[in-house]
């Protein structure tokens, strides 16, 4: 597939206090109905719908694809046919009621995500879209990489207030990497007016706030995310970090203690950390941290895969071929043709 480059479009654009960022392409309506009109039954409506996202034009599908340069409104993606995972559970959930299908968010519970942006390290928690499937009790999950399916892990029901909320605050970090730090003051702030419940938005804050020069509303921010989420471990680094570029070396340190104690328990952070030491070519600090996530979440393919990488990295070409089958074990069967795929090659490599 060829791709047009458009650099304008990887800016993030700074919305209108009362604009409605998820609010409906005006063609999704009839895009929606064409595709799902012949089918009969909500699994096979919303399966064809979903289809059609990724389906390329010239098969009369969307295209689209996936790219978190920046946290697109639906009227964006539909625009330029990129979307990261939470712009395209806004479009899927707007796209399901334009034709009458119920559909809510949701957020798995067992599954968070960090990445970086710029200077920023970033907790991401993971957000889907729930459709209740017509049976008692029986739901289809759309949770982008593309595929609609029942999932037997726990989903919390989470408002629209708070998925708008973590719109604004993604859109706070990516406009401060790029350089445009008024801009993203005032996304974070409106992260808060939507849903000031929302820990993540106020730590975005203080992170804005401190950017600034606004430290001591930087430390409010970070208090106040602690206040509303305690189990939070990404505002005790930020307090850790600001307290002691102050000389406040004691207080800093006790965040510092609070921070590991809530960490540690995170098998996705601990996947992080191995992802970013195996990338400073830091293979011991790699080796035992994906260790770590391991033991906390034993089945999660994504891990296995990190721990082959380490292996490899340090020529251990049979580790690399157990932690690849315990990943495709792990895996969603449509995923293990994927380790699959990495295993022929390994198998094929010849000992020197």
């Amino acid at each position: 597939m060829r791709l047009r480059v458009l650099p304008f479009l990887l800016s993030a654009a700074l919305l209108m206090a009362d604009e409605n960022p998820f609010e409906a392409p005006p063609e999704l309506q009839a895009f929606a109905r064409q595709h799902t009109m012949a089918r009969h039954g909500v699994p096979a409506k919303v399966s064809a719908l979903l289809k059609a996202f990724f389906a390329p034009p010239e098969e009369g599908g969307l295209g689209i694809i996936y790219d978190n340069a920046y946290t697109r409104t639906p009227k964006e993606a539909w625009r330029d046919r990129k979307a990261n995972c939470l712009t395209l559970t806004a479009l899927y959930v707007v796209a399901c009621k334009s034709i009458d299908l119920e559909a809510r968010y949701g957020e798995p519970l067992r599954i968070s995500r960090w990445r970086r942006v710029g200077s920023t390290v970033r907790f991401e928690r993971h957000v889907v879209a729930v459709v209740p499937a017509g049976s008692l009790g029986q739901e289809l999950v759309a949770d982008f990489l593309p595929e609609v399916r029942r999932d037997t892990q726990l989903i919390a029901p989470m408002e629209p207030k708070r998925v708008l909320a973590l719109f604004h605050s993604n859109r706070a970090v990516e406009l401060l990497a790029e350089s445009r730090p008024e801009d993203a003051l005032a996304s974070a702030h409106r992260s808060i007016q939507v849903d000031p419940a929302m820990g993540v938005g106020w730590n975005i804050l203080g992170v804005v706030q401190r950017a600034q020069g606004l430290d001591a509303e930087a430390e409010a921010s970070f208090r106040k995310a602690l206040a509303v989420d305690p189990r939070d471990g990404a505002p005790c680094g930020n307090m850790e970090n600001l307290l002691r570029a102050q000389g406040r070396v004691e207080e800093a340190q006790t965040y510092r203690d609070r921070g590991l104690e809530i960490r540690k328990k995170d098998p996705f952070f601990n996947a992080f950390l191995a992802e970013e030491a195996l990338g400073e070519g830091q293979l011991d600090e790699a080796e035992r941290r994906i260790k770590q996530a391991i033991r906390l979440l034993p089945r999660e393919p994504e891990f296995y895969w990190v721990q082959a990488r380490v292996a490899l990295a340090r020529g251990r070409t049979k580790d690399a071929i157990k932690a690849l089958e315990k990943a495709r074990k792990w895996a969603q069967p449509e995923m293990q043709a994927q380790y699959d795929s990495k295993l022929t090659l390994l198998r094929n490599i010849k000992p020197e």
